[in-house]
């Protein structure tokens, strides 16, 4: 119990700093920053899902692909939300980067033609429309940011 209590004083300390560049602090243990970067990528995967949602809902309103993100604002969604990857590599950041139609490769996105920006990335072609989190690096699980995606 007294294990648990203080894990959960130090994963509040660490969420206090979550905003900050260093989300790791000198002295922080593995298990807490573990626990920090999985909320991180789970806040991440729910706010995919939300915006997979939105541009879903945008295209059966609409009957169209909406050329910018932005567009989905604030109709179907009230802010582009920030990615949290939880690691160093990569800051919290509501940036999208727009990709041409060519980085859908086979139904899926080319990896190797991504910028990384660990923001969120967008593609569409007259097959696919996809967006993913622009980040090459892996998850806790070991698969690639940028393969969780929703495709329509």
């Amino acid at each position: 119990m007294k294990r648990l209590i203080l894990v959960v004083a130090a994963l509040t300390s660490a969420c206090a700093s979550l905003g900050r560049e260093d989300r790791f602090p000198k002295g922080m243990s593995d298990e807490v920053a573990r626990s920090v970067r999985r909320s991180s990528e789970s806040h991440t995967l729910s706010r995919l899902a939300a915006l997979e949602r939105s541009l879903n809902d945008y295209i059966q309103a609409k009957g169209k692909v909406p050329q910018r993100l932005e567009a989905l604002v604030p109709e179907y969604l009230a802010e582009i939300p920030d990615v949290e990857l939880g690691f160093k590599e990569h800051k919290d950041r509501s940036d999208v980067h727009y990709y041409p139609a060519s980085v859908i490769v086979g139904g899926g996105i080319n990896g190797a033609a991504l910028g990384d920006s660990g923001g969120w990335g967008y593609a569409y072609n007259d097959k696919r429309v996809i967006v993913f989190v622009d980040c090459t690096h892996q998850r806790m699980d070991g698969s690639l940011w940028y393969k969780a995606r929703g495709v329509f």
